[in-house]
């Protein structure tokens, strides 16, 4: 790091910094700091502002701060419009979704069912609610005069959101050991002042994952893979598990971490 002791300014000008406004200075109206010879940095600054703005590209580290350490404890990404925080550089606007399901009976091997958003308990208080017996759960789903029951298993987007992760815990109830799928989803639902209100189309996979090996002696732990992560205000999301072996219980959580955009 240079002194600029014993130097002149003709010899050290373009290393200065100053504001562009040379008639006020710094004043109550943004002015850009630039060097000697008048090239812009992405700063900008009055009495009581100051501004970051990349005057050639967007990057993931636009601003930074860190501790002595060197540790970032808070990056701004022009990128990707993202605000990022702590030391895991999680998006400051995190949020987390969860699906809870305690001894939910499937109807056949192989059916997908939907994950209450509450702990439901199923002894007659929630119903077991199917959606196919594909590889994946089905994209639509119409409950007819049990679509009140619908509502505990689907999460209402707020606003745009990207999902960022997906995280399930499962367990069963007997000895055999079994295959557990689980699948995320995101919906259209019908809001139209309709009978219809309620139907869901236009289902995408999110997430999905598997765990083998479950029995009532283990509790095994998924991070599941994500297909894909954008998701519009309005639009529904629910889980769907599935015991792959046969018809025994099943005890699962699902967790998803998602930010907004």
């Amino acid at each position: 790091m240079g002194s600029l002791a014993g130097k002149s300014p003709s010899a050290t000008y373009k290393s200065l910094l100053k504001v562009a406004d040379e008639t006020d200075g710094v004043s109550s109206s943004i002015s850009q700091i630039e060097d000697g010879e008048g090239t812009s940095t992405c700063l900008s600054v009055s009495d009581d502002i100051l501004t970051i703005q990349p005057q050639t590209d967007n990057t993931t580290g636009t601003f930074e701060v860190r501790n002595s350490a060197g540790s970032r404890l808070l990056r701004v990404d022009t990128s990707n419009s993202l605000c990022k925080v702590g030391s895991t550089l999680t998006p400051a606007n995190s949020q987390i979704i969860e699906f809870h399901a305690k001894t939910l009976v499937p109807a056949t091997a192989g059916t997908h069912h939907f994950v209450g958003r509450g702990m439901s308990g199923y002894f007659g208080v929630a119903t077991e609610m199917s959606n196919g017996t594909g590889t994946d759960p089905a994209t639509t789903f119409d409950a007819g005069a049990s679509t009140d029951d619908l509502l505990q298993n689907l999460f209402i987007v707020p606003v745009n959101s990207t999902i960022d992760a997906c995280k399930f815990m499962v367990s069963t109830i007997t000895d055999t050991d079994c295959t557990i799928n689980v699948h995320l989803y995101k919906f259209t639902m019908t809001n139209a002042g309709s009978t219809d209100d309620g139907n869901l189309t236009g289902g995408t996979l999110l997430a999905s994952g598997q765990a083998t090996a479950v029995d009532r002696n283990v509790i095994k732990t998924v991070d599941c893979t994500i297909d894909s992560s954008a998701v519009s205000a309005g639009e529904v999301i629910a889980c769907f598990v599935e015991n792959e072996t046969n018809t025994d219980s099943i005890f699962i959580q699902t967790q998803v971490l998602y930010h907004f955009n």
